[in-house]
């Protein structure tokens, strides 16, 4: 007789908001083995036409029909940031799970009562912050928890990127006309809200620190729009650190100038921009595993399928009544650093954040 446990089914997904941001979503979730995609919806009919034809999957005419879908276990939800905290608590009235995109809603307080429903209903609430996954976050993890650059004294955060004006009409793929991103009250924020975001959140799953206090500027400088398009901040850590940060969307010439620094009291870490090729580098103070000192090292890492690895993620989460990987606690730190740099720009002080 076989006494093994029988396979776990895939995790079927249902798709909430069909534009560009749900493509690499849904070309992950076909791939895997882990999951299905069961259905699609968004309130552009063309839009979940389109991705209904592109992955052979059926659009539901209403966000309703979606939720009541007994086929329907997770639901992924990608829309304008003004809707993703409503749309998030009705899936996890419906007792699905849901996987929202950042930064999972606009204010603390909604997060807040997302946490308390999803312990309620017993369902989870993951959060698509990908970056996460980058390899040589991973890496550099690995190397600031094994002691490598000693105690954290510094970070060093640029978000340069040059996008097209648009962009705030309609994103980088032109797939949807819609002026959410440029409106305050729909997007939140500006630049910092929407990159520089995916960058803290991996910065203080590397160095497991937290923010305590932010000083910055920011302004809307080239853009038509009424969020920020550029931004300076300095910060405290918890241990003590110092760190800064220089933001911007449209910065003539800016190609793959995203990445963080990190500096110990043993050496530094220089993470690349996590959309580009390039390696990690490492310098120390002293030998240390198979490095020396006094030399730069470049490491060279293998790219990893960062969505498909947060989609598995997510669905193993599922399988196994296990915490997420990245849970809407990790949002909630991220955007209170992010509204602390916009209380900090309006009111001309340093904000405190608990």
């Amino acid at each position: 007789m076989d006494w093994r446990m029988p396979e776990k089914s895939p995790v079927r997904f249902g798709i909430v908001g069909c534009g560009s941001a749900s493509i690499p979503v849904c070309e992950a979730i076909i791939a895997s083995p882990l999951t299905e995609l069961a259905a699609v919806y968004d309130v552009n009919r063309d839009l979940a036409d389109d991705l209904s034809g592109r992955f052979n999957v059926g659009a539901t005419e209403t966000f309703e029909e979606l939720l009541a879908d007994p086929g329907v276990e997770a639901v992924y939800i990608a829309v304008p940031h003004y809707l993703l905290a409503a749309l998030t608590q009705k899936t996890l009235e419906a007792g699905k799970h849901a996987l929202t995109e950042k930064p999972l809603g606009t204010s603390l307080e909604e997060i807040d009562r997302l946490i308390v429903l999803a312990a309620e209903r017993q369902v989870l609430l993951g959060v698509f912050y990908e970056m996460r996954y980058a390899p040589a976050h991973a890496m550099a993890r690995e190397f600031i928890q094994a002691g490598a650059i000693g105690d954290l004294v510094g970070i060093q955060i640029q978000t340069l990127i040059d996008k097209p004006r648009a962009y705030w009409q309609s994103g980088y793929s032109g797939r949807s006309v819609n002026p959410w991103r440029g409106i305050k009250a729909q997007a939140g924020g500006g630049v910092v809200l929407m990159n520089t975001s995916h960058l803290l959140d991996a910065l203080m799953y590397v160095t497991g620190l937290a923010v305590t206090s932010v000083s910055a500027e920011i302004g809307t400088l080239v853009a038509d729009v009424e969020v920020e398009d550029l931004a300076a901040a300095t910060f405290r850590f918890n241990n003590g650190a110092i760190g800064s940060l220089i933001a911007g969307a449209h910065i003539s010439g800016a190609h793959n100038d995203e990445y963080c620094s990190i500096y110990g009291t043993q050496g530094q870490i220089r993470l690349p921009d996590p959309y580009g090729s390039d390696p990690l580098r490492i310098h120390l103070n002293r030998d240390w595993d198979k490095l020396n000192a006094g030399q730069w090292y470049s490491i060279s890492l293998e790219p990893v399928r960062v969505y498909r690895k947060a989609v598995e993620d997510f669905a193993r989460a599922v399988a196994t009544k296990d915490c997420v990987p990245i849970s809407a606690r990790d949002a909630r730190q991220v955007l209170s650093v992010v509204l602390a740099i916009y209380q900090s720009a309006a009111e001309k002080r340093t904000i405190p954040i608990s």
